[in-house]
Order: C-alpha cells, then structure tokens, then sequence
C-alpha cells in the first residue's frame, strides 16, 4: 500500500492558463463541469494498492470537495513545490515508500498509474521517477508538445508521478532545491552534474543507468529511472493548448 500526495497548490502569478479559464489555481480549471483535479482524485480512490490520499493545496475549495464526498486530508499549502512536498509528506506512513502525483495530470487512469507502481518493485529504493520515450508520448498523442532529452536510449522525458522515501526526502530536501528548479530545463540541470555525464550526454552515450547512478552518488540515495508506456502520466495541464487538447480527449 502507499499514500499518495497530490500537488494542489497555486502556481505563478499572471499565468496565462488560468487567466484564460477564470481560476486562480490550475488544478481546479473546469473540465465537463467539474475541477480538474477530481479526475485525479477519483483515479486515486478506484486504485487498490492507494492507501490515504493527501492533498495539498487551497484549503477552502479542497474542504468543498470533501463537503462533496471525497475523501482526502488536507495539507498546508507551502510557498514552494518543495515545501508543499514537505507539508503533506509529514502526514504519510514514514516506513513506506510514498506516491506523490501532481495535480495537473487529469488523463491519469487506473491502468497506468498500476503500470507504474509494478515496474517499481521490489521498492527497495528511494525515488522512483517515470521516464517516457518520445515515440510513446507522439503515438499516444501527438499533437502534445513536450521537452525530449536525448540519451543513449533515445529522446526521452519525465513523468508527472513519482515514488519517494519520506524519511530520505526530509533529510534531504535543502539538497533538492536546486534539481526541482531546473526539472523543466534539463541543459542547465546537466550543468550540476559531473563533467563526465556532461561529456556522454554531449557523444549521446549518456544512459538512463548514467542518470541513476550519478544521482543517487549526489544526493546520497537509491535512485531509478522507470522506462513507462503510459504516457498519461507525462501529459501535464501547463499551458492553454494543452487544456484545449485534453477537454477533447475527455
């Protein structure tokens, strides 16, 4: 079993996307007339390996969606991705591997987030963090944009899930800020890696093994690289086409 996190909280000031759909916060965008993140959190509860579900975002419109029968905590909406991480970590079993989601992926299914969590196994590891190839994300949809590093097993990028060991996390996270700063600009997140990595990426010799083993030297942990199919979890709500894109497919 294993709790899951879902990263509700506000994002950036003046953002085009939510300025075009009238909210203040991305995940609660109407999709079919409901919020978006109810997508998630109903995927979430049809999912049997899913324990407690913790949500950290607003806490006026989350205790509406609980007044409306879902069942979740709610955790205090922090002032950084890394302090809502921390925020809502603290109500998860300490002793167990925990699944953090954001709250922006609605395409999430059953069936894909069980992909995932099997691929993890035996979870004798730290993090876990879903990579997609770029010919699974433009078979499934390829009108999606997305940013691809090119590595020794082709054009790759991340998902928008993740398994992480709580008591690893806490410890480390002042270690973590500098690497979610740069989740979405991965030429500058190879800059703080060693210069031998730098140089394979460069040759195109870099593997995901690479990867894994230079972050788990860095920042003192056991860390995986999971090879998904599913790309739902890789198609985030971040800009207006990709709102459009997703309104259609549901």
């Amino acid at each position: 079993m294993f709790d899951a996190l879902v990263l509700a909280g506000s994002g950036k000031v003046n953002d085009p996307l939510t300025e075009y759909a009238g909210v203040h916060n991305k995940t609660f965008i109407p999709i079919k007339g409901r919020p978006l993140i109810t997508y998630i959190l109903d995927t979430l509860a049809s999912t049997p390996a899913v324990s407690t579900i913790i949500v950290v975002g607003p806490a006026k419109e989350l205790e509406t969606l609980r007044q409306e029968g879902y069942n979740f905590l709610i955790a205090n909406e922090g002032d950084t991705l890394l302090n809502n991480v921390s925020n809502a970590i603290k109500h998860a079993e300490p002793s167990r591997l925990c699944l953090v989601v954001t709250g922006d992926i609605p395409l999430l299914s059953r069936a894909a987030l069980e992909e995932f969590l099997n691929l993890c196994a035996p979870y004798d590891g730290d993090l876990y963090y879903p990579v997609l190839s770029e010919e699974t994300c433009q078979k499934s949809y390829p009108d999606t944009k997305r940013t691809y590093v090119v590595l020794k097993e082709g054009p790759v990028t991340g998902g928008n899930i993740g398994l992480v060991n709580p008591a690893w996390f806490i410890k480390k996270k002042d270690s973590l800020e500098l690497f979610i700063s740069y989740r979405k600009k991965p030429l500058k997140l190879l800059r703080i890696l060693p210069l031998s990595l730098v140089l394979k990426y460069y040759l195109k010799k870099l593997s995901l093994t690479d990867l894994e083993k230079s972050l788990s030297n860095l920042l003192e942990m056991k860390a995986h690289a999971v090879l998904c199919q599913c790309a739902e979890i890789g198609l985030d709500v971040d800009k207006i086409s990709d709102l459009e894109q997703v309104r259609k497919l549901l």
